[in-house]
């Protein structure tokens, strides 16, 4: 257990490294802040934080650099800060931005990433949101060749999935219209669950199309998550910590093959809860030299995505933490105006 002169000197060496990327010396702390005791003290508390953990050194001269135990203790008083700490400026400039694209649904996830993105400094992700059981809003069969047709599903949640289907016989866009219309009747509301135990009296062709339609509900069903946005990729790799070449090629690799994006949304947690999980605290390797803040956004049990921010474990929690929390908060409320 820290005393709380102990905590107060580790807050300051983390809060200093956050803002200068380079190791905090002993005389720093003093010349720079006032403690009110002298430098052989806090050169013997530093020596205790070194001790239990808390930060290492380089070497024997070297200033201290703060271990993901520190940064965790420094999260915590972060995260029990209910302080916006976002301007108001950039908190109106983000809301008109996603009142631009509220009627465009298709653009949830880039602006929620690029808001993210900008408000953070670092890496944004998002997701689109994603119901707990896919209902079929409409339905449409579109000819294509003789023996060919579009099947046209439309989700509640404003997706559109279409399948090539292959018709046993021909048959002409009327007639195709006139099974269209009995389809519709049969599963518009519907999920997959409920057509599958639907009785209906359908024609050979008609169940095909069924069993077509409930294959892509299944498909909606069991994705763990839609479509994925990031931006600020550059704002990443510019952080000092990554000037090595591997180090950004490797980066830049699991963005490209979706390990990256994949590993950050499996740390998303339950409900409107913000999760921060910092460097070995991460379960896999493409995140270990890595922070990552992101929280879920929706209508728990209805509609859900999740917003993110990715960046080294030096990054700025007191950005990352209130505009996670922020475009969580705003990406909710868009979900409820359209869907609740």
């Amino acid at each position: 257990m820290l005393t709380q002169r102990q905590r107060y000197i580790l807050d300051l060496i983390v809060g200093d490294y956050i803002r200068s990327a380079t190791p905090i010396a002993s005389e720093s702390l003093a010349r720079n802040h006032e403690l009110g005791v002298s430098s052989a003290t806090i050169r013997n508390e530093v020596a205790f934080l070194e001790d239990e953990g808390y930060i290492n050194r380089p070497h024997a001269s070297a200033g201290s650099v703060p271990e993901d135990k520190a940064y965790r203790l420094y999260v915590e008083s972060v995260l029990v800060d209910e302080s916006d700490g976002i301007p108001s400026a950039a908190m109106h400039a983000a809301s008109r931005q996603l009142a631009d694209v509220e009627h465009d649904v298709d653009a949830w996830g880039d602006a929620a990433a690029s808001l993210l993105a900008q408000l953070v400094g670092n890496l944004g992700v998002a997701t689109f949101p994603k119901m707990k059981q896919a209902r079929i809003k409409h339905l449409e069969l579109v000819p294509v060749q003789d023996f060919l047709a579009v099947l046209i599903v439309v989700l509640e949640q404003a997706r559109l999935r279409k399948q090539l289907v292959r018709l046993d016989d021909p048959v002409e866009s009327g007639e195709l219209e006139t099974i269209s219309q009995r389809l519709r009747r049969e599963v518009i509301g519907l999920t997959r669950n409920q057509i599958e135990s639907k009785m209906m009296r359908l024609s050979p062709m008609e169940e095909s199309l069924i069993d077509a339609t409930v294959l892509i509900l299944r498909e909606e069903d069991v994705a763990l998550h839609h479509d994925r946005s990031i931006n600020g990729l550059r704002n990443l790799l510019g952080q000092p910590e990554f000037v090595d070449h591997e180090k950004v090629q490797s980066i830049i690799g699991s963005v490209e093959d979706g390990s990256l994006v994949e590993a950050v949304l499996d740390e998303a947690p339950e409900g409107g809860v913000i999760e921060v999980v910092i460097g070995e605290e991460h379960s896999g390797d493409v995140l270990r030299p890595l922070s990552v803040v992101i929280a879920q956004y929706g209508i728990p049990g209805q509609a859900v995505g999740a917003v993110g921010a990715v960046g080294p474990t030096r990054m700025e929690y007191t950005r990352a933490i209130p505009g996670v929390r922020f475009v969580s908060s705003m990406m909710s409320s868009l979900v409820e105006r359209v869907y609740g």
